[in-house]
């Protein structure tokens, strides 16, 4: 549905206008609901997860008349998400929205402030008054001055703090006092007796109740959710489970979050968000997307993020996502059909752990090569001998959460990523086995064993990778004929550029001549399925070598300074 302005999405019916809220920017969402007559309806509407990330993108600063439409129980949800470190209250967040809140008024803000557990606010009223009973002279001060008011006979109250929302606590106790001086008596008797562990332990389970109630479950219940599950086994673990049910739901079905569905975060064609968008009636798609962000949740519990912190909180929904796509992608191989039968027939939190189980299996595979290596999966990093992005690929494979690097699918970037799509595994496997395959070809091509400690040993103080090596035996070849690790004196450089490089054009190529003797050495010392498993790895080096000389053809001699891909020594030497 393309809405081209503002007069349209006004004539829209008031159900018509939620969906089409839903995934919109919240700068332009909250223009729409305030030119609505019924704005106050739409804010009520939205799930208290999907209010609180709209008003945490537009900023605190600027969410106060959209706060002034919340329902008491959606600002008490707010709080909830936002004004807690861990098992702490976060009092600079509350006296944040608080700021928020007092933009609707006095009586906007009681109506939120007077639904936060009492506990909560006796918590952060501690910091800006003490109470003083009245029928207690030790407690009552010597004498009265403007930093003191009094409501009632029972107690008197000093602010002993001055800040922006001094004034909004005053108007809040002046508020409570005349609407419920029942709730006001009890919230002074809290200051004045709590012990604060015991009201920070009280608020914080009353608060763990609530999220759990909205899907949000415990740190260690949440880490169920990256519980591995074996992937060759996976049609008949989802058979032992209870079929979801994909029906269409009511329109006015309360859902969680969608704006926290993973499929929202992006807008790439995944299989998943296809499958999601050409599988599924409007309903469908919304049940389905609650249970999405239901698994996010999940996440974001396990992950111990600050539902606060939008940036780490879009990159838990985003890595939902992409552990969902790469599931879809292996059970479906592809195809859109079968990957909506799948999402028909699985609960998402199994779908998810599958994408995790898939790349654990990685991390399996890729500590098993290191260790064939004679390294403990905690060394990666420290293979000085292997080149950029083998080294960088493996130490991101063994992470405790695995990650693909980006530079292993061409696009340029050098970061540690997601797996997304059944493409970054392939990668990774097929990487794992070329390291493996180093091994092989050096014992096959120099008798040299790269996974024993004398090795390991004489590499441990020099910057020379495995690629250096070979490309300096197979250049060595094609001077003097002889298959040896041997470097090239500095005066000989521009003589096995034309020993291995074409000589015209530019970007010159590797010579067919030196790629017949390549062939013929490795004829010669490796069987046919050696030479396949190691093809993939000699071309990576090979290409490092055809790079590096590609536009050295008209100097005189080459400056070895600058050489990098064969080891060079100096002639005088």
């Amino acid at each position: 549905m393309a809405i081209r302005g503002e007069s349209e999405f006004l004539n829209l019916p008031f159900q018509e206008k939620l969906e089409f809220l839903y995934g919109l920017p919240a700068r332009q969402k909250r223009d729409l609901i305030l030119s609505a007559p019924e704005a106050e309806r739409l804010v009520q509407s939205f799930s208290p997860e999907t209010l609180f990330y709209t008003l945490k993108e537009i900023g605190t600063a600027d969410a106060g008349d959209l706060l002034s439409l919340a329902l008491p129980e959606q600002v008490k949800s707010l709080f909830d998400l936002d004004c807690w470190n861990r098992d702490r209250p976060n009092f600079h967040r509350m006296r944040e929205w608080i700021e928020a809140m007092s933009e609707g008024g006095r009586r906007r803000m009681a109506d939120g402030l007077m639904q936060l557990d009492m506990e909560m606010m006796s918590l952060l009223l501690r910091g800006y008054l003490k109470v003083h009973r009245m029928d207690d002279a030790a407690s009552s001060p010597d004498a009265p001055s403007n930093r003191f008011v009094q409501f009632d006979e029972n107690n008197l109250i000093e602010f002993i703090r001055h800040d922006a929302i001094s004034q909004h606590i005053s108007d809040f106790l002046e508020e409570a006092f005349e609407r419920d001086y029942n709730y006001f008596a009890a919230l002074m008797e809290e200051i004045y007796w709590g012990v604060e562990a015991e009201l920070e332990e009280q608020a914080y389970q009353f608060r763990r109740t609530r999220l759990s109630d909205r899907g949000f479950p415990d740190f260690f219940e949440a880490q169920n959710v990256f519980a591995y599950l074996d992937p060759a086994q996976f049609l008949q673990i989802r058979a032992a489970h209870e079929k979801p049910s994909r029906a269409d739901l009511p329109p006015d079905t309360e859902l969680i979050a969608p704006e926290m569905a993973p499929a929202l975060a992006g807008s790439d064609n995944s299989l998943f968000n296809t499958a999601l968008t050409a599988g599924f009636a409007m309903q469908g798609k919304r049940q389905l997307k609650g249970e999405m962000a239901m698994v996010s949740n999940e996440v974001l519990v396990a992950r111990s993020v600050d539902f606060g912190d939008l940036e780490a909180v879009h990159v838990a929904v985003g890595m939902t996502h992409n552990y969902l796509n790469l599931a879809l992608e292996h059970l479906a191989g592809g195809d859109l059909q079968s990957a909506i039968e799948h999402l028909r027939d699985t609960h998402l939190k199994l779908l998810f752990r599958l994408g995790v189980s898939l790349t654990i299996d990685l991390r399996t595979r890729a500590a098993q090569a290191l260790a064939k290596l004679g390294l403990s999966s905690g060394k990666a990093r420290e293979i000085s001998y292997l080149d950029s992005p083998y080294r960088e690929a493996l130490a991101g494979f063994l992470e405790r959460q695995p990650r693909f690097h980006s530079a292993l699918d061409g696009a340029g970037g050098v970061e540690l990523r997601d797996f997304r799509i059944m493409r970054d595994l392939h990668l990774g496997y097929a990487i794992i086995d070329q390291v493996e395959s180093a091994a092989e070809l050096f014992k096959a091509l120099f008798a040299i064993d790269i996974a024993s400690p004398n090795f390991r040993a004489q590499m441990a103080a020099r910057e020379i990778r495995l690629s250096q090596l070979l490309l300096t035996a197979l250049a060595r070849m094609a001077l003097d004929h002889r298959l040896v690790v041997e470097p090239i004196e500095d005066v000989r450089l521009t003589a096995m550029r034309d020993a291995v490089m074409t000589n015209h054009g530019r970007p010159a190529r590797l010579n067919d001549n030196f790629r017949r003797m390549i062939d013929a050495a490795l004829t010669e010392r490796l069987d046919p399925a050696a030479r396949a498993r190691t093809a993939a790895f000699l071309n990576s080096c090979l290409n490092l070598l055809e790079e590096e000389f590609a536009e050295l053809g008209d100097e005189r001699e080459i400056d070895a300074r600058f050489i990098a891909s064969v080891l060079v020594r100096s002639a005088n030497a």
